[in-house]
């Protein structure tokens, strides 16, 4: 500290008041004068050191995150009682600190006291509060599917419509949407972002936006729909560019290809519980038999081997090779463009039927009867809503 000016020691000294009446009274202006210079003097000198005092001062700090600040204690004229916080040119600390001293508002000279507070010379009274912790992304969510039926233990994280959850507790693979009880959303990771649609030069031509036209045309009215992977676009994609079923949806006549489309849809939806299902129900992809499997469910050892036959794979030998990715979508297109139902009437494939805008007989071909058509011609009456086309002749006989 700067030791005071003798004339700034009789100004400080105590009781002021009555020394300076004693000392100095002088009744000519220029002694008044004199005085006053030696007061702002004094203030601007030893007053001014207890300003800057607290660069070093000792108070303990704190604050939100704690933090010390060292030096040594400053005086003031006048101020708040130790302890009170402040901001000012104080010591380094790590939190707004509650500073020693009895002068301002942290203790460090008049106005703002010289307490530690903020990062370094000149920090701010509250910088100490701000978590300085950067944040760390998530990692992206890399879980398996869910899959109903599927026993999953408490803890049991998988992704169910692109979108986390995690297993409360022990079940048998219930909806994760719906048995809320079992299941909660997990917020451990980030979703991983939609892949971009990928491009099908033989059906984007025909769907106004592509893949989210085909998507919409599954889509049900119930919620925690989740189609299976076995039937994607890409799945779709590869299936049409099977040199046996380049004929589909491929007259060159958009009305007539949209309608193949919208129709052929519709029944899927229909057969495969909009896409929810590669096996009919009760049955597993491995059972070694011929249940209903794929886009139209084909069924039975004769049909299995007229539909191996045409795509040249050995579907009798090993039927569970119809419960295949892309093979789900060969061989209901195939069945869609060559399969022949002589019960059926004058109309006996589905291909000749829809490029003759009928619809409804698409259904009896595949069905053997007209049982499902107001379910069928439903879907297939959206389809076309979302095509913008006339859906032509709907009615079965």
């Amino acid at each position: 500290m700067t030791t005071p000016s003798p004339a700034c020691a009789l100004l400080a000294a105590k009781p002021r008041g009555s020394f300076m009446l004693r000392a100095f009274s002088l009744h000519s202006s220029a002694a008044i004068l004199a005085v006053a210079f030696a007061a702002l003097a004094c203030s601007s000198d030893d007053m001014g050191s207890t300003r800057n005092g607290g660069s070093a001062g000792a108070g303990a700090s704190s604050g939100p995150t704690g933090g010390n600040a060292t030096g040594s204690p400053t005086t003031g004229s006048t101020g708040s009682p130790a302890g009170s916080t402040g901001s000012g040119s104080g010591g380094a600390s790590t939190g707004a600190g509650v500073t020693s001293g009895t002068t301002g508002s942290g203790g460090a000279g008049t106005g703002s006291g010289a307490g530690g507070a903020g990062l370094g010379t000149g920090g701010t009274r509250d910088a100490g509060s701000v978590d300085a912790r950067a944040d760390v992304p998530l990692p992206v969510c890399n879980y398996p599917n869910w899959v109903a039926g599927t026993a999953y233990k408490a803890g049991d994280i998988v992704m169910y419509a692109a979108k986390p959850y995690i297993a409360l507790a022990d079940n048998p693979g219930y909806d994760p949407t719906i048995s809320t009880f079992f299941w909660a959303p997990y917020t451990g990771c980030t979703p991983p972002p939609p892949k971009p649609p990928e491009p099908c030069p033989a059906l984007d031509p025909l769907l106004p936006n592509g893949e989210n036209t085909f998507t919409a045309m599954f889509t049900p009215t119930f919620q925690g729909w989740v189609p299976l992977p076995a039937y994607s676009y890409a799945s779709l994609c590869r299936a049409v560019a099977t040199g046996s079923l380049t004929g589909f949806a491929r007259s060159g006549v958009a009305l007539q290809d949209k309608r193949e489309l919208a129709a052929f849809f519709a029944n899927v939806a229909i057969e495969t519980a909009y896409l929810t299902f590669t096996d009919e129900s009760g049955h597993a992809p491995a059972d070694q038999d011929f249940h209903g499997r794929g886009s139209l469910q084909i069924t039975g050892q004769a049909i299995y081997s007229e539909v191996g036959g045409g795509l040249g794979l050995n579907l009798v030998g090993m039927p569970q090779l119809a419960s295949n990715d892309t093979v789900v979508w060969q061989t209901g297109l195939w069945y869609w463009m060559n399969h022949t139902n002589p019960s059926a009437g004058a109309i006996q494939v589905c291909h000749q039927s829809i490029v003759q805008g009928n619809f409804g007989q698409t259904v009896r071909i595949i069905k053997g009867d007209c049982g499902t058509l107001a379910t069928r011609v439903a879907q297939y009456q959206k389809n076309c809503t979302l095509l913008n086309i006339d859906p032509g002749v709907v009615t079965c006989q």
